[in-house]
């Protein structure tokens, strides 16, 4: 861990230090959303060692001594989860096994950070135990990037994840001397996968019942129906990357968490969404995941500020899908906009009807975005890109806001954060105008606060996008 703690002490450790509170501070901005309800009379948002005090009325109620700060036009809302996401792989310049170490994953935690996430749960791609000491050590030191977890990963031997992503994560387990990824071929493998997972914390499996088009065998269904019915009276979550909706409709039945796909192209239909709803499953609907690969992102701001120019560079050769109407000869915030609403209008229109169907239903629904599992889907900045594909396509933007925050946090296990209230910890967005008027608004960011300290966001733009 000698490398992680060079890192920390470097980068996050001493600028942390230098912010680090011992007394009450107290933050007005013109409106504070809690994630669920929204204050707008000139409240106070009172932090002491770096957790929630309350959010009080009135100056007056302050207790003495309080650091107190206005923040004119500025709307606060709670920091942002990924709920499904695979670290280590992608680095700012490049993607595969030889980017998965200490410092590359510290540097994806901390390009969360900066666009506001306090959470990313990476899923299924990852030596557990290592995630869970660097959790231990950020936690520990109350270091302001954001928190790991881990899932681990089960598949028929041998398989799991898409074949290109597979060989890579065979090359982390020979690297490290671990399994990343847990064979179920029979019922006598379910008892000693429970044995190697029981005994962690907020354990969490991720199960593929996906045969690749045909490339791979699929998890077979009375393997992961006993496995969901024995870990879930262990307490432990199963959550499922399947392939179609007759997938959907046997793992609901088995009794998974969540779907970390939505597969809404398969025609969520009215049955399979009153069933996913009654029976509080969650689901991811990552759709970003191929919308964002078909746009000129080289070219928008917000990803800019997080990568060096040799990469937005090399990033420069995607074309923009032709379109019969014209693209607006404008800034590029504007840019980026009108190709992925031209993107989003395109969508086939079941995936439109699962979404709504989803949505009037009351399926839970969480903000993930499959980032780093393929290259160049970057970390933090296709969150904010999900939210914008989750309003355009129906979600309120309380709602939206509510899915990457306290509806995320629930489902994970996290009962300390994605609330602004009393006993959670201080993480939270300071925006420079309302997301509940453009969600867009998420993107520009004018603080980011981890555990109650400020986050040097400069800092790391200046060394995330060092050529």
């Amino acid at each position: 861990m000698r490398i992680i703690y060079l890192w920390l002490v470097v980068i996050v450790l001493l600028p942390a230090l230098a912010n680090a509170q011992s007394a009450f501070m107290a933050l007005q901005p013109d409106r504070i959303f809690s994630g669920e309800m929204l204050y707008e009379s000139g409240e106070w948002l009172l932090i002491k060692e770096g957790h929630v005090v309350d959010i009080i009325s009135t100056e007056a109620e302050l207790p003495p001594g309080t650091e107190k700060q206005q923040l004119k036009g500025k709307t606060m809302i709670p920091a942002l989860i990924d709920a499904h996401a695979h670290l280590g792989y992608q680095s700012i310049n490049s993607w595969g096994a030889q980017n998965y170490n200490d410092a590359n994953l510290l540097d994806n935690l901390s390009q969360y950070a900066y666009y506001g996430f306090s959470t990313v749960f990476s899923a299924g791609s990852d030596p557990v135990a290592f995630i869970n000491e660097l959790r231990a050590t950020i936690e520990l030191e109350s270091l302001p990037v954001a928190t790991p977890l881990a899932a681990y990963g089960v598949a028929p031997k041998g398989y799991g994840p898409n074949n290109t992503f597979l060989d890579e994560i065979r090359i982390v387990e020979a690297k490290q001397e671990t399994n990343i990824l847990f064979g179920l071929d029979q019922m006598s493998d379910i008892q000693t996968l429970l044995n190697a997972v029981e005994p962690k914390r907020d354990a969490i499996i991720k199960i593929w019942v996906d045969d690749r088009a045909g490339t791979q065998p699929k998890l077979a269904q009375p393997l992961y129906t006993e496995l969901v019915d024995q870990a879930n009276r262990t307490g432990i979550k199963v959550v499922a990357h399947q392939q179609d909706s007759d997938d959907t409709v046997r793992l609901v039945k088995a009794g998974v968490a969540g779907f970390l796909h939505g597969r809404f192209e398969d025609e969520l239909g009215e049955g399979l969404s009153r069933s996913l709803a009654e029976s509080n499953t969650f689901v991811i609907p990552n759709l970003g995941l191929s919308l964002l690969r078909r746009m000129t992102i080289a070219e928008d701001p917000l990803l800019i500020e997080t990568l060096p120019s040799a990469t937005l560079s090399r990033l420069g050769s995607r074309v923009f899908a032709k379109t019969e109407k014209t693209m607006p000869a404008s800034n590029s915030n504007d840019l980026m906009r009108w190709q992925l609403d031209q993107l989003i209008s395109n969508l086939d229109s079941s995936i439109k009807r699962s979404f709504g169907s989803a949505i009037a239903h009351g399926v839970p629904i969480l903000l993930g975005t499959d980032a780093g599992a393929l290259p160049d889907h970057f970390f933090g900045y296709t969150g904010h890109k999900e939210l914008e594909i989750f309003v355009a396509l129906g979600m309120t933007p309380e709602q939206a806001i509510g899915a990457a925050t306290y509806v995320a946090a629930s489902r994970l296990g996290l009962n300390d954060r994605g609330l602004l209230e009393k006993g959670r910890r201080a993480d939270f967005l300071l925006l420079n105008s309302n997301p509940l008027n453009d969600i867009r608004a998420t993107q520009d960011i004018h603080a980011v606060f981890l555990r109650g300290i400020k986050l040097d966001r400069q800092a790391i733009s200046r060394r995330l996008t060092q050529d």
